[in-house]
């Protein structure tokens, strides 16, 4: 109110500007939205007053650029493109996928999903002799017979724990006699988790290898079915449900608005793509 009152009175004095302006760069405006992005994407610390002059610095690099006529160049127009294409499809994803991602619409997916959400989850401890993935054959054998010592020494009936402390590579598990603790499905290397997930209580598992070395491994406790809470699976349904919002969101656009094709316009573009790519190495 009190800025429309002052319009009125400048009328025929100075021409009258939004308090939403905070610098003017030739014709371009610079606005608070404008100083707020900019200090949010820079992570920028300093003072307003120093980030509203680093803004300002931009402004006008770009505003040199306009005037210089890059604007008619067509790769820098399309680059203009591309980035006001990119925030407005983003921002209107945005808009769109907000409902499906509320706390009370995530819980309700949550609770629809339980089931489907449960996880095996086993409670082992290792014994691991490290391996390189890219490890030569001479380093491959001396691994693989540590391994097969360490496995002939559990089976015959040595405490594995004991020989966990003393001899496993691993010094934060070896520490506690090998436990891992409880792990689910999905949290270690796949290849660890198939070779435990159907251990019996007390069996020992023969040598297998991961990314992380040969192991052997020891089940403490027998498997079971495990539902993880609302908040560790929270952001796993937030992604599907913007991933299931932009599909909904693309088909009803597909249908909503027509697109026209010209393939035979393409050629040459391929080419370029290529010579772009070796350009750049």
């Amino acid at each position: 109110m009190e800025w429309g009152i002052g319009c009125i009175l400048a009328i025929g004095l100075v021409a009258c500007e939004s308090p939403e302006v905070v610098a003017k760069v030739g014709d371009t405006t610079v606005t608070r939205a404008d100083l707020a992005l900019y200090v949010q994407a820079r992570a920028d610390e300093r003072p307003i007053e120093q980030s509203l002059e680093g803004l300002v610095d931009r402004a006008l690099m770009a505003e040199g650029a306009r005037r210089a006529g890059l604007l008619k160049d067509p790769q820098v127009a399309a680059r203009v493109e591309a980035a006001r294409r990119e925030v407005l499809a983003n921002a209107y994803l945005d808009r769109e996928a907000s409902q499906p991602v509320t706390f009370e619409a995530l819980r309700k997916r949550y609770e629809a999903q339980r089931e489907t959400l449960a996880r095996t989850q086993v409670h082992v401890a290792h014994i691991v002799v490290r391996l390189s993935p890219d490890a030569d054959a001479r380093a491959r054998t001396e691994a693989q017979a540590r391994i097969n010592n360490i496995y002939a020494r559990v089976v015959s009936g040595e405490d594995f724990a004991a020989v966990a402390r003393q001899a496993s590579e691993d010094a934060a598990t070896g520490a506690r006699g090998g436990d891992l603790g409880p792990i689910r499905e999905g949290q270690v290397d796949p290849r660890f988790f198939s070779a435990v997930s159907d251990l019996k209580v007390g069996t020992v598992s023969q040598p297998f290898e991961t990314a992380f070395g040969l192991h052997v491994a020891r089940a403490l406790e027998p498997p079971q079915k495990v539902v993880p809470s609302f908040e560790e699976v929270r952001g796993q349904l937030a992604a599907q449900a913007r991933h299931e919002a932009a599909e909904a969101l693309m088909k009803r656009l597909r249908e909503d608005i027509s697109v026209k094709r010209y393939p035979e316009r393409l050629s040459g573009l391929s080419e370029q793509r290529k010579s772009d790519g070796e350009e750049s190495r």
